[in-house]
């Protein structure tokens, strides 16, 4: 197949939409298929395999750069077309594009989407005026309506899809996610310590990822508090990342006196993350309630980042979600939004070694066996295979 791939994301920042958007891509072009990504000018060279690139070279993220981009994407995508006709093109979600619906049906392209999260929600908690919101929900359900296929990153985001928009169940395919086994591996412990600057003989439990509403690091500092408190004094919490809730977060670690336990690292880039898995020794996973709920589990490339990297993990979820059963013998699950629980969960681990064994390599088989991001764009050609019949 003749792919264009559309998204518009800063490439210079390796953060999740990148990965996403660059692993499909390779994916796709290492099963055989012709992919060209249409993506905002970087300030740094890229070195991909196995695609090009089409770079779009006016662009921001306010309104103006916006639109420079919907305009220069818009006419690379159809001058593409026009030099040799495209079998689809693949859109990572935007809260909006306005020309995209209108320009796939005038030149004829079946239109596939990805989506990873609830845009919606987001513009929200980003401060967006109800206007800005009701522009993008408009926006996006013409979208959905206008694309023959939707790629969900979870089963709660493809059934509220299906709802919130009205779209037919058979255009929704929900997609885990996967994660990259060359690059989240299991390291040399000590060393990779002492690289760090990390104590070596600490007990590190380690969260990395945004400091997002959804992630809710209040929990886990409290379960940690609750170690600390116990007498665990080699123990450390290690925590990776940056977003909405750090200054929140850093009052909540100075408020419980559990700051000399503590290490933040802030953001650092998506090359030198597994490191820091490498030195820990427990991944947790502290997804909120409401977002559980909202995914209908607990799945996240963070989850099958930890597992590829060697380390049992700590997850919250809820009993009666799909993810519930998967999970069970791979991680230790808790409920959420109970520091209680997380706090015996972490005690357990850091008493029973082989626990900790089993439940590593339980992980890190399964991951390997069926969360790499090559069977993630196998599973993404399939869909598209099927959606491109169905439709003929």
């Amino acid at each position: 197949m003749r792919v264009a791939y559309l998204a518009f994301i800063e490439i210079d920042v390796a953060n999740a939409c990148l990965v996403h958007t660059r692993e499909i891509a390779e994916g796709l072009a290492a099963l055989g298929h012709d992919v060209t990504l249409i993506l905002p000018r970087p300030l740094r060279w890229q070195s991909w395999v196995g695609v090009r690139h089409l770079w779009v070279r006016w662009w921001s993220f306010d309104r103006l750069g916006e639109w420079a981009f919907f305009l220069e994407s818009a006419w690379h995508l159809w001058r593409l077309h026009r030099q040799r006709r495209l079998d689809l093109l693949y859109v990572r979600e935007m809260a909006q594009h306005p020309f995209l619906p209108g320009l796939v049906r005038l030149l004829g392209i079946p239109l596939f989407v990805e989506v990873n999260g609830w845009a919606l929600d987001d513009l929200r908690l980003l401060g967006a005026s109800q206007r800005e919101v009701r522009a993008a929900e408009r926006s996006q359900r013409k979208l959905f309506k206008a694309a023959i296929g939707i790629f969900a990153s979870t089963v709660g985001n493809a059934e509220r899809i299906v709802t919130y928009y009205d779209i037919p169940k058979e255009r929704l395919y929900a997609q885990e996610l996967g994660t990259n086994t060359a690059h989240f591996a299991p390291g040399d412990r000590l060393r990779t310590r002492a690289d760090l600057g990390l104590p070596g003989d600490a007990e590190i439990i380690l969260f990395a990822g945004s400091f997002h509403p959804h992630h809710d690091l209040s929990t886990l500092v409290d379960a940690f508090g609750q170690l600390v408190a116990q007498g665990f004094e080699r123990a450390r919490l290690l925590l990776v990342g940056h977003g909405h809730q750090w200054q929140a977060i850093h009052r909540t670690i100075a408020s419980s006196g559990i700051t000399g336990s503590v290490i933040t690292t802030g953001f650092r880039p998506y090359e030198e993350i597994p490191s820091y898995f490498q030195a820990a020794d427990i991944g947790v996973v502290p997804l909120t309630a409401t977002k559980i709920r909202q995914q209908k589990g607990a799945v996240a490339s963070k989850l099958w980042d930890y597992m590829a990297a060697g380390l049992p993990v700590v997850v919250t979820d809820l009993p009666d979600t799909p993810s519930a059963s998967l999970l069970a013998g791979k991680a230790y699950v808790v409920p959420p939004e109970d520091p209680n629980a997380m706090a015996r969960a972490l005690v357990d681990l850091l008493g029973n070694v082989d626990k900790r064994t089993r439940l590593a390599q339980a992980g890190l088989e399964y991951v390997r066996q069926h969360r790499t991001w090559r069977q993630a764009a196998a599973e993404t050609a399939d869909f598209i295979a099927k959606r491109m019949q169905e439709t003929a």
